[in-house]
């Protein structure tokens, strides 16, 4: 992802362009798919947005909704609904005017309430982002909930989760008492948001993705810097706030950017870097905690430097995106196995899109949605639809 320069963090905010335990590392060989359907859903032209850089949300009226990190009518992005049998009509819903916000580079997220709640990675009343909700009647009534001011952190990079106390959960890239990230809560009404953690590099810095609530009750996540060797960490957080990191080496994985999804015990991520070709990595580590250990590696003609998130399909596979690589080296759809095997799916060519930065969703037609935050018809990204 392309993320604006933060004015006040000493540490520079990393920019983005954004499995079975295995005994040692493994570097998985490349593996074809068959032809898969690739179908463009909505080019960005700029007037309806630009450089969507998250993923859609599915919303609980069957509706897509989902954010342009750029474009509308101030150029400083939007928020945008997705309707019809296949979701090709655009309503913008929101235009970001700097003073609500600009520069949404987080996935919407719907919550008890049926309001949609999102984060702006800079804008607001100091420039340093904002969180804000949506409010359900229409979705196009904007509530600022949260000024970031630096000291409770700045630029928000990953999506709004909901946490086991009924409070909204998130990751500041920036800011806090160390200038290197916080994560934090704040009620669904906003107000004076908690931190929970200040990052300090020795346990990680510059999160830049969501937190996962695990099935035994801690958060994880990850931060794409710090560490023992400052290639990223993973981390388990207790409600109660103590954290626990583990580090990645380059070996396993450098850089991670995504958030992690929870399966079969473990929890798996994607890194941006690393890995046996140093052009991204598949990890995962036990549910608990521990070390990630290598699952598959990125090699740029399966891919290269992905920056979202697996998602389990409902084939039991595992279905990604890189944001480089492929035939064309504008990113690529990749499927992976429980058993560790890598397949390439589909390669974007510019015309489709190119640069896909985002977690993919699948619907009950068993299609995955997604967006390219770069070319397309207009060259402003686009919302694609992919059948494997």
């Amino acid at each position: 992802m392309k993320l604006c320069k933060q004015r006040q963090a000493k540490n520079s905010v990393l920019i983005l362009t954004s499995l079975a335990v295995l005994a040692s590392p493994l570097v998985l060989p490349l593996q074809q798919a068959s032809a898969q359907t690739l179908t463009t859903v909505v080019n960005f032209n700029g007037t309806n947005g630009a450089a969507p850089r998250a993923g859609v949300l599915a919303g609980k009226d069957g509706n897509l909704y989902g954010t342009t990190s750029a474009g509308g009518s101030q150029d400083q992005g939007t928020a945008f609904k997705l309707t019809g049998s296949n979701f090709s009509t655009l309503t913008t819903l929101v235009n970001f005017t700097g003073t609500n916000g600009n520069n949404p580079v987080a996935r919407l997220f719907q919550a008890s309430d049926d309001n949609l709640y999102g984060a702006t990675f800079t804008g607001g009343t100091n420039n340093l982002g904002t969180l804000f909700k949506l409010e359900k009647t229409n979705f196009t009534n904007l509530t600022t909930l949260l000024n970031f001011n630096g000291t409770n952190g700045a630029n928000p990079a990953g999506r709004l989760i909901s946490g086991s106390d009924g409070n909204l959960w998130g990751i500041a890239s920036a800011g806090g008492v160390n200038s290197r990230g916080t994560v934090f809560k704040i009620p669904l009404t906003g107000g004076v948001p908690t931190t929970i953690v200040n990052f300090n590099g020795t346990n990680g810095a510059t999160p830049l993705a969501r937190l996962q609530l695990g099935s035994d009750g801690n958060y994880y996540g990850s931060a794409s810097a710090g560490g023992a060797t400052n290639d990223g960490v993973v981390y388990k957080l207790t409600p109660a706030g103590a954290i626990t990191s583990y580090n990645f080496s380059g070996a396993n994985g450098r850089n991670p950017r995504s958030a992690l999804i929870e399966s079969d015990g473990f929890l798996y991520g994607t890194s941006f870097l690393g890995g046996a070709s140093n052009r991204g990595a598949i990890f995962r580590f036990t549910l608990g905690g521990g070390t990630p250990v290598l699952v598959a590696s990125f090699n740029g003609s399966n891919g290269a430097n992905p920056t979202a998130a697996l998602t389990k399909g409902s084939d039991g596979n595992f279905y990604g995106t890189t944001s480089t690589g492929g035939a064309n080296n504008k990113g690529a759809i990749y499927r992976l196995t429980p058993g560790g095997t890598l397949t390439l799916l589909f390669s974007f060519n510019g015309t489709n899109g190119a640069t896909p930065e985002s977690t993919l969703i699948q619907l009950a037609n068993g299609a995955f949605y997604g967006t390219t935050s770069a070319e397309g018809a207009s060259g402003q990204g686009t919302v694609f639809k992919f059948t494997p």
